[in-house]
């Protein structure tokens, strides 16, 4: 077993992963940790079989107590005595590449907490032996890695200055919908549009313009770059957003399904002043028919539909172990002489915590009936290369009439 010491910051890569207020992560490590019955759970993976020995590092505590450790298959325990900075659980064996789950709860506490835990430490591992998780140096990013990698499909339509609609169809499997869930079904330079789960008893219909105006504040953009709400549905809640750039959002709360697919249109069309008008329908199972969710007015843009996209996120970093995903199919977009065509290439990429190789736990597979599956979280392994780009098999369905319909009948 070599020196070398890894350390794995708890406040990018512990999660909470049992139903318990007697316990958290924060950006310091483990905290207020005081249930018995709370589990924890802290990734990384493994780029070659490896043997360590395992410590954790902690902030001393008053009152002694005991840990328990699982990992590779095996248990192991610990005394925390009191004032300790640093424990040791023993030598564990990683007998594969891949993801590992360290598993970490409490047997006994004499005082208030079991412990404050701050850094997984492994002994005999060295950076070139591990990967799938953020260094103690990227502090100011372990929310982002504990959200997990977002995913993005981007279609190549080979139409210059964009299209004026796109139509897109997207299903998020029972079982892969935890809280935090965001399936966006039509994005494009500007803007997106897509399905949430925001808790356990709502979900959303939300569409969102970005304005010209780089800002995460959207109460310093002036009154020349807002985005503006044309019109709306009457069950649309309308505001502004910001801490991602800024702009007019707008949502519906509506229980959509998961394990149904669902359908959406956006349309494109430029004021010729300068300004563009991006409108967003969804049909609606309830209604059995397209409604419009908003159009906002966004200035300063000569295009229409740049860039059509789908993607897949995670917006509660609490729940970034958990796995979801969600199925893409039948995209269709139209020029703006009315003429509709599949897209028959697109591109996979990932975000930054993709990129980095912080979370390997991501993936993107084209379907031999031409759709498209995104996945993230639940710490998986094996994942497609970023910046693969997939050919679609030739479209056998033809453009659904009701969409041929209702997009006449919005032009005329």
């Amino acid at each position: 077993m070599t020196e070398q010491r890894l350390r794995v910051p708890l406040g990018g890569c512990a999660f909470l992963e049992s139903p318990s207020s007697g316990g958290a992560v924060t950006e310091r490590g483990i905290t207020n940790w005081h249930d018995p019955s709370a589990r924890f759970g802290v990734y990384l993976s493994f780029v070659r079989p490896v043997r360590f020995r395992v410590r954790l590092s902690m902030r001393p505590q008053t009152r002694p107590s005991r840990l328990r450790l699982t990992a590779c298959g095996s248990v192991l325990e610990a005394d925390v005595p009191e004032g300790a900075s640093e424990i040791c659980f023993g030598e564990l064996e990683a007998a594969r590449p891949g993801y590992t789950r360290f598993g970490l709860s409490g047997v006994r506490k004499s005082g208030n907490l079991f412990a404050s835990p701050t850094e997984l430490i492994l002994e005999g591992v060295g950076p070139e032996d591990a990967a799938g998780f953020i260094p103690s140096g990227e502090r100011e990013n372990y929310y982002w890695a504990r959200r997990g990698p977002s995913v993005h499909a981007t279609f190549d339509t080979e139409e210059p200055g964009g299209a004026e609609w796109f139509y897109h169809e997207a299903a998020v499997p029972v079982g892969l919908d935890p809280a935090g869930t965001y399936a966006m079904a039509v994005g494009f330079r500007g803007g997106y549009f897509g399905i949430q789960v925001n808790s356990e008893t709502e979900r959303r219909i939300l569409f969102s313009v970005w304005s010209p105006q780089e800002t995460d504040d959207p109460g310093s953009i002036p009154e020349n770059r807002r985005v503006i709400c044309l019109s709306k549905n009457p069950r649309t809640h309308v505001g502004e957003f910001g801490g991602e750039g800024s702009g007019g959002q707008s949502y519906v709360v509506y229980p959509w399904e998961s394990g149904v697919r669902h359908r959406f249109l956006v349309r494109a069309l430029p004021d010729g002043m300068g300004r563009c008008a991006f409108s967003a329908y969804f049909f609606f199972p309830d209604t059995g028919r397209f409604e419009e969710i908003a159009t906002f007015l966004r200035p300063e843009t000569d295009f229409r539909l740049l860039s059509p996209h789908c993607f897949l996120e995670n917006f509660h970093d609490t729940a970034g172990w958990m796995p979801r995903q969600a199925v893409f199919s039948h995209p269709w977009a139209c020029t703006a002489d009315g003429r509709w065509f599949p897209p028959s290439r697109l591109r996979f990429t990932g975000d930054a915590t993709a990129r980095r190789g912080w979370r390997l736990d991501f993936d993107g597979r084209l379907g031999e009936d031409g759709s498209f599956t995104l996945k993230n979280g639940g710490f998986f392994d094996g994942h497609t290369p970023h910046g693969t780009v997939f050919t679609r098999p030739e479209e056998v369905c033809p453009i659904p009439g009701d969409v041929l319909d209702f997009t006449a009948s919005v032009s005329r």
